[in-house]
C-alpha cells in the first residue's frame, strides 16, 4: 500500500487533520465553512505566536479585497465553536487592534495511513506509534499518549451512542457542496431523490448543481414580474428527478405564503420555467408521483389550507384545513403516500402532526413544547423522522445554534415508536431546508451562521442618505444599539461578549465599551432616563419581567417595577420627562400604557387601543414611543398598516406604507416627524425613511438578517444600525 503523511494537531479535545480538512471533537467532525477552517489551521500551526489581522486577511483572500469585518466573523464563529464545546474554555485571544493568538497547547502526531480517520480506533493506536518514531522528548511521548487515550475513548463513546440504530457504526459524513459569499446568500436547496442534483436558491437567482461534478447552470427568470427579477425559493422533485417545483413572488414581499406566490415546473434538461398555478405555494410531492401538496388561503398564522394537484397543475383539490387561527405546512408522505404528517400552528405554537389521508382524525408525533425550537424535518423511507431543533438556551439569548434530533414513526397508524434522540451536538450555527434521497440515505441542509455589530453612519439635513457608514463595534460578538446618550456621543449597547446579554455603554471616540450590568440573567432594552442620570433596561427571569435602573456613570443596579414577560418600556427625550411600559392585555386584543418614573416606578394608566390579533404588534420592536412623548407608533398587520395613537386626547392616525408590505420594526426619526421602518426583503432588510403620508425612501440595505434596530441620535446628524450578515451554504450528510 502506498502511503503519505498525514498530520493531526491535537488541542484540547479536538483533533485537526489539514490534508482532510476536518476538525473532530470527541470523534465527531464539526463541520466549518471553508475560510474558517483556514483561519483555524493558520492559528494552530502558530499556536503561541500572535497573528497580525492584516496578514491573516492576506493569508485567507489572497487575490482580493474584502472588508477587516470578514475576518472577524470567521475568528468568532471559530472561537464559539471551540468555546461552546468545552463550556466556555478560551481557545483564541483577541488582541485589539492587533490579531488573534491561539493560546491553547498544541501537539502534532504524524500518521502515515492515507485512508484513515483521525477519530477512528485503528488511527489512535497509529497515532501513538508514530508520534513516538519522531525525535522523542517526555512531552511529546505524554501528548501521543494522550491523544491516543482521548482518541479510543472518544471512538468507544460515539460507537456506543451509535449502536442502537447502525449495527456497524458508521462514521457520519458531511460534505460541502455550495460556497457562496455572505453577499449572495444561499436561501434554500433540495436534493434530486436519485441523489444527483443540487437545486438552489441564492440572492442571485435559482441554480441547479451536479452533486458528483459540481457543474452549476443558471436557471432563467420568468416574465410577468412587472420587469423585476423574481424572488425564487426551489421546493421539490419530482420522484423521477427530471424537474423540480419552486416558488416565485415579487422583490421584495418576503411573505411565506400563497398570498402573492405562483407554483413553477422547472426541467433540469433546461428550458425556461413553466408556471401550475397562481395564490398557491409548493410543499412536496407524492412519493408515487400522483400528486403535489401546496397551501393556499393565507390566514393568521400562514396559509391554512392544503390543497393537492397533479404535475401539470390540474385537478386541484382540497385535503383539509383547519380553522381561521390555525395554519398548516410542510407536508411529508410516507413511503406508500397514504399518510401525511405536517406542521400546525396556532396560539399554542407549532406541533407536528400526522394523518391518514382517507380518514381518521390527526396524531401528535410532537407536542408544542417539544417543538419549541422546530426549524424544519423530512420522513425517511426506514419510518426515521429526522428534524433540527434551535437549542432551548439558544432561543432565549438570540442565538442561532440547532442541532439534528430523530424519532421513528409507525407509516401505518402514524404513531411514534420512540422517543426523540439527538443525533448532532454542533454549536454556532442552525440547520434547516432538509431533504433527502429516495433511498434515505443523503439528507441535504441549509447551514447557517449569523454575526451581528452595530455601523454608525451620517443622517444628511433631509433626512434621505446616509454617509460615513463606519463599523462602530469591533469585537466578535453579538453587538445590538440600544439608545444614545443625549448629547449624542455615546451609544447604548446590548451586547452578549461575555456568554449572556448584558447593556453596555461606548463613546462614538472609543474602541472599547464599558460594561454597566453584570449576572447571567440575559438583559435587554436599554434606554437612558430622560434627565440623563439613569440607563433603564428590563431583565430576563421567570414572569414577571423586572425593570432596573443603573447609574450611567455606572453603580448598583435597583429594581424600580416589573411588566408582564411581552410588555416593554420605552422613553421620550429631554426637555420631556416622560417614560411608559406598553403591554398586551391577556387575550392580547388591547396594548395597555402606563406611565413610567424612573425614581418611583409604575405609574398610573394612560390609554389603551385595539391592537390587531393577528400579528404580534406587542413585540418591542413593533411599537416606539415618538421622542416628544406624545404618540405611540405601532405595527398594525403584516401589510404595511402603521398606527399612530395619540397620548394627549388627539385622535388616531393610520399609515399604509406605499410600494412596501413587510414592516418588521419601527421607530421614530429624531425630529418626530418621521418613521424608521425595517422592511423585509429576500435575505435580509432595508431601512426606509417614512414620512407620516406613508411615502419611504430607502437608506440602507443589509442583506443577511430579516431584522435591522436602529436608533437616531438625538441631535438627528447619526444612525446606530444593527447590521448582519449570515455564512449561509448547503452541506450533505451521510451515515446518519
Amino acid at each position: 500500500m502506498s502511503q503519505k503523511t498525514k498530520h493531526l494537531y491535537a488541542f484540547g479535545p479536538f483533533l485537526l487533520d489539514t490534508s482532510e480538512c476536518l476538525l473532530a471533537f470527541e470523534g465527531k467532525p464539526v463541520p466549518l465553512a471553508p475560510k474558517a477552517f483556514e483561519a483555524l489551521v493558520i492559528l494552530v500551526e502558530n499556536a503561541g505566536h500572535l497573528i497580525d489581522k492584516d496578514d491573516l486577511m492576506k493569508r485567507l483572500w489572497p487575490d482580493s479585497f474584502v472588508e477587516e469585518g470578514n475576518v472577524a466573523k470567521h475568528v468568532s464563529l471559530l472561537r464559539r465553536v471551540l468555546s461552546e464545546a468545552t463550556n466556555g474554555r478560551e481557545y483564541i485571544e483577541t488582541v485589539p487592534k492587533r490579531g488573534y493568538r491561539f493560546v491553547v497547547e498544541v501537539s502534532e502526531v504524524a500518521d502515515p495511513e492515507a485512508d484513515s480517520k483521525a477519530y477512528t480506533l485503528s488511527n489512535a493506536k497509529l497515532g501513538l506509534e508514530f508520534a513516538t518514531r519522531r525525535p522523542v522528548t517526555r512531552r511529546r511521548v505524554l501528548a501521543a499518549t494522550a491523544v491516543a487515550v482521548l482518541l479510543i475513548a472518544s471512538g468507544a463513546l460515539w460507537f456506543a451512542k451509535r449502536q442502537p440504530t447502525s449495527p456497524h457504526a458508521p462514521e457520519l459524513k458531511l460534505r460541502q457542496l455550495t460556497s457562496n459569499s455572505s453577499e449572495n446568500a444561499v436561501i434554500i436547496g433540495t436534493i434530486s431523490p436519485d441523489g444527483r442534483y443540487l437545486a438552489y436558491s441564492d440572492l442571485a437567482g435559482m441554480h441547479i448543481q451536479n452533486i458528483d461534478t459540481g457543474e452549476n447552470s443558471s436557471i432563467p427568470s420568468p416574465d410577468g414580474f412587472g420587469g423585476d427579477k423574481a424572488e425564487w425559493e426551489v421546493g421539490f422533485w419530482s420522484p423521477d428527478s427530471t424537474r423540480f417545483f419552486a416558488n416565485a413572488h415579487q422583490p421584495g414581499q418576503n411573505l411565506p405564503t400563497s398570498l402573492g406566490t405562483s407554483i413553477w415546473a422547472v426541467s433540469v434538461l433546461g428550458g425556461a420555467p413553466r408556471k401550475l398555478r397562481d395564490e398557491a405555494m409548493s410543499s412536496t410531492v407524492a412519493p408515487d408521483g400522483s400528486a403535489i401538496s401546496y397551501g393556499a388561503n393565507k390566514g393568521a398564522f400562514g396559509d391554512r389550507e392544503i390543497w393537492l394537484m397533479d404535475q401539470n397543475g390540474e385537478h386541484a383539490r382540497k385535503l383539509f384545513g383547519p380553522d381561521q387561527e390555525s395554519s398548516i405546512v410542510q407536508i411529508n408522505w410516507s413511503p406508500n403516500a397514504k399518510r401525511v404528517i405536517y406542521q400546525k400552528t396556532d396560539n399554542s405554537g407549532n406541533m407536528i402532526l400526522s394523518r391518514d389521508l382517507a380518514s381518521g382524525s390527526p396524531t401528535t408525533v410532537l407536542s408544542p413544547s417539544e417543538a419549541e425550537g422546530l426549524k424544519d424535518y423530512v420522513w425517511l423511507p426506514d419510518g426515521r423522522l429526522i428534524y433540527t431543533s434551535a437549542e432551548a438556551t439558544a432561543i432565549s439569548a438570540g442565538d442561532t445554534t440547532c442541532n439534528f434530533w430523530q424519532l421513528r414513526i409507525d407509516a401505518s397508524t402514524g404513531k411514534r415508536t420512540e422517543e426523540p434522540s439527538r443525533l448532532t451536538n454542533w454549536p454556532g450555527f442552525c440547520n434547516s431546508a432538509l431533504s433527502a434521497t429516495a433511498d434515505g440515505k443523503r439528507l441535504v441542509f441549509l447551514k447557517q451562521a449569523l454575526h451581528l455589530s452595530t455601523y454608525v453612519s451620517d443622517l444628511n439635513a433631509a433626512r434621505t442618505r446616509l454617509t460615513n457608514t463606519t463599523h462602530f463595534t469591533l469585537t466578535e460578538s453579538f453587538d445590538i444599539p440600544e439608545d444614545w446618550t443625549a448629547d449624542s456621543k455615546t451609544i447604548i449597547l446590548k451586547s452578549n461578549r461575555t456568554g449572556h446579554y448584558g447593556i453596555y455603554i461606548q463613546g462614538l471616540d472609543e474602541d472599547t465599551a464599558k460594561p454597566l450590568t453584570s449576572g447571567k440573567n440575559n438583559v435587554w432594552n436599554g434606554h437612558v432616563s430622560p434627565d440623563g442620570k439613569w440607563v433603564l433596561y428590563q431583565r430576563d427571569m421567570t414572569p414577571p419581567e423586572e425593570i432596573l435602573r443603573v447609574p450611567i456613570s455606572g453603580g448598583l443596579p435597583e429594581v424600580i417595577t416589573t411588566t408582564r414577560s411581552d410588555g416593554f418600556f420605552s422613553c421620550a427625550k429631554t426637555p420631556t420627562d416622560l417614560c411608559v411600559i406598553l403591554e398586551p392585555t391577556e387575550d392580547r386584543k388591547q396594548l395597555v400604557i402606563t406611565a413610567l418614573d424612573p425614581a418611583k416606578g409604575r405609574g398610573s394608566e394612560i390609554t389603551r387601543f385595539s391592537l390587531d390579533t393577528r400579528t404580534n404588534a406587542w413585540d418591542s420592536n413593533h411599537a416606539a414611543l415618538s421622542p416628544d412623548g406624545a404618540h405611540v407608533a405601532v405595527l398594525r398587520n403584516a401589510e404595511g398598516q402603521i398606527g399612530i395613537v395619540s397620548l394627549r386626547g388627539q385622535p388616531p392616525q393610520e399609515i399604509r406604507l406605499k410600494d412596501w408590505s413587510n414592516p418588521q420594526t419601527v421607530v421614530w426619526d429624531a425630529s418626530g416627524t418621521g418613521l424608521l421602518v425595517s422592511d423585509g426583503i429576500q435575505g435580509g432588510t432595508v431601512l426606509l425613511g417614512v414620512d407620516l403620508r406613508g411615502q419611504a425612501h430607502v437608506l440602507w440595505r443589509n442583506h443577511g438578517f430579516n431584522l435591522t434596530n436602529v436608533r437616531p441620535s438625538p441631535d438627528g446628524r447619526h444612525l446606530a444600525i444593527l447590521g448582519s450578515s449570515v455564512d449561509s451554504s448547503m452541506w450533505m450528510m451521510e451515515n446518519f
